[in-house]
């Protein structure tokens, strides 16, 4: 039990830096990664993954979900299981209120609402006298909210078992991590410039948080747009915030290995 609570799994990582050594010219041609290999202590560290999800409206980018998902995520969640690293499931409220209520946190104290902005100004489709500000309403809406009420779900083979644990909101992360005494995380899930990065349990959050952040860069992808699609800039932009601004990135052949 000793050397297990002990155990320590080193990791390759690295982050993107925008600033030069004196006298080297600051431009942006003179910016490099540092990498280092990271001491984790097993006991330290979490591996959470985020949104998860077995159906999405965008076909294409759930294709390439999929594929990471059984390639990438489900080793990395064997390997944490089977070294007792904790593991965190953060599905998103929705998945989580409906398939996992035990884990759902106690309802907020209620306050009454704020009345500015004007309720019908708020979000992006405004409605009434707002309306010419808001987006045009989106008609395949209604049909991708019905349909998720019926089957959205975490991707069955990255379900989880027993022993995990299931989280709804960054509070009740960072209850969960001050718990078990956790410093680092280890970042996998969906999608990388939307829920990942922007939750209140993702990335952007956990960092404001304190938290040291280690993005498992190719176990995510960001959903791309017309122009970027092939050459999937989109992802690699958000890989490349995050190593500059938020944390370490890892690749998630280094983090098998160094989970032996």
């Amino acid at each position: 039990m000793k050397q297990e609570n002990e155990r320590i799994i080193r990791i390759p990582c690295r982050y993107y830096r925008v600033y030069t050594d004196p006298g080297v010219p600051c431009v942006e041609e003179n910016f490099r990664f540092i990498e280092r290999t990271l001491p984790l202590p097993v006991k330290q560290t979490a591996l959470v993954l985020v949104d998860v999800w077995s159906v999405h409206y965008i076909d294409s980018w759930l294709q390439r979900a999929a594929e990471i998902t059984r390639e990438k995520i489900v080793p990395l969640l064997q390997a944490a299981r089977r070294i007792g690293m904790t593991v965190v499931h953060a599905p998103s409220p929705y998945i989580t209120e409906r398939r996992y209520p035990e884990a759902a946190p106690p309802a907020p104290v209620t306050r009454p609402p704020d009345d500015w902005p004007p309720p019908a100004f708020r979000g992006i489709y405004r409605a009434g006298e707002y309306a010419p500000f808001g987006r045009d309403p989106e008609p395949i809406l209604k049909d991708v909210y019905a349909r998720y009420e019926v089957e959205m779900a975490i991707a069955e083979p990255a379900r989880p078992e027993p022993g995990d644990l299931i989280i709804t909101t960054g509070e009740q992360l960072h209850t969960v991590l001050t718990g078990h005494r956790i410093l680092h995380l280890l970042y996998t899930g969906f999608a990388a410039n939307w829920c990942l990065i922007g939750r209140d349990y993702g990335i952007i959050a956990m960092n404001e948080r304190g938290y040291n952040i280690i993005l498992v860069r190719d176990a995510t992808t960001g959903i791309e747009f017309h122009d970027t699609a092939a050459s999937r800039t989109a992802t690699a932009m958000t890989v490349r915030e995050i190593e500059t601004k938020y944390g370490w990135s890892a690749a998630a052949e280094d983090v098998l290995r160094g989970c032996g």
